[in-house]
């Protein structure tokens, strides 16, 4: 039996233990996706990268595209030390490159190397200064080291690159609550306001904060558009997560640990939203 149909069976038998474990704390059916998986084709794409890294005659510009291409695949089913090992193999030709940089930040991040994470963000910061998501990664790294006055200015700086993305608005706002819990609601009700596009997939996230629509409601417009089983996995990994932080904030740990897990079971491995809720459940099973 090959790996990837052992690994499918695990994923189902996870989501049949998850779903035992909703139904003793709830009443309601989850939504739920088939988790992502390792496909086919993404075996192939694999299998033909490293069959073309073989070739000694490859030139070092052709080497680093295609490592960073196995890389960044690697790291999108959930492969971390493959991926940082192509990574690492990158910066041995050029140690100027900031989404590498971006990379080893995170994979810091998740095993709580925060020094080796926040040298890394700088140095990509430091190569370009316009690196977005370097930004919002730092301040999430911040944020979880509870020093929330730098990590609003990372957060805010993130913002202002895309002001009507509702992730955006939301990151604030979980910035932002944990210094002033009003101001950071009049703050939210304000860019929420001020948003030019409410149609966005996102924003009915942000309504759900702010009381305008139901969780069930939320629940069902989240699926509106949604065309195949990996769009709706992407956005039922950031509902989950949006969702239970909600809960968290309320004091209703165990509804938000739920939500969390959800959250992790559909296999996003390269959303910010996937790693954040396995942060979230570590902490809270640490208390």
């Amino acid at each position: 039996m090959k790996k990837y149909n052992l690994r499918a069976i695990c994923l189902s038998l996870l989501t049949v233990l998850l779903s035992s474990y909703i139904s003793g704390c709830s009443t309601k059916t989850p939504l739920l996706a088939v988790p992502l998986q390792v496909s086919y084709d993404d075996e192939i794409k694999l299998a033909q990268i490293s069959q073309q890294l073989y070739n000694k005659n490859l030139s070092d510009k052709a080497r680093m595209k295609l490592l960073f291409q196995r890389g960044s695949l690697y790291d999108s089913l959930g492969f971390r030390a493959f991926a940082q090992t192509d990574f690492n193999q990158l910066l041995s030709y050029n140690v100027a490159i900031p989404d590498v940089y971006n990379y080893l930040a995170i994979n810091a991040m998740h095993d709580a190397d925060y020094d080796t994470a926040f040298i890394a963000l700088n140095s990509a910061l430091e190569l370009e200064p316009d690196y977005q998501f370097a930004y919002i990664n730092r301040a999430i790294g911040l944020y979880r080291n509870e020093r929330y006055e730098a990590a609003l200015v990372d957060a805010l700086k993130f913002y202002h690159y895309a002001p009507n993305d509702p992730m955006r608005i939301l990151w604030l706002y979980l910035v932002e609550e944990k210094l002033d819990k009003a101001k950071a609601t009049d703050e939210i009700i304000r860019r929420y306001n001020e948003m030019t596009d409410k149609t966005v997939w996102g924003s009915d996230i942000i309504a759900f904060y702010l009381g305008k629509i139901s969780e069930d409601r939320l629940m069902i417009n989240l699926q509106q558009g949604v065309e195949t089983n990996s769009e709706l996995a992407q956005r039922l990994c950031e509902t989950y997560f949006y969702l239970g932080k909600y809960y968290q904030s309320k004091g209703d740990n165990k509804r938000a640990e739920m939500l969390f897990k959800y959250s992790l079971a559909n296999n996003v491995y390269n959303y910010l939203e996937h790693q954040q809720a396995l942060f979230e459940i570590t902490q809270l099973n640490q208390k």
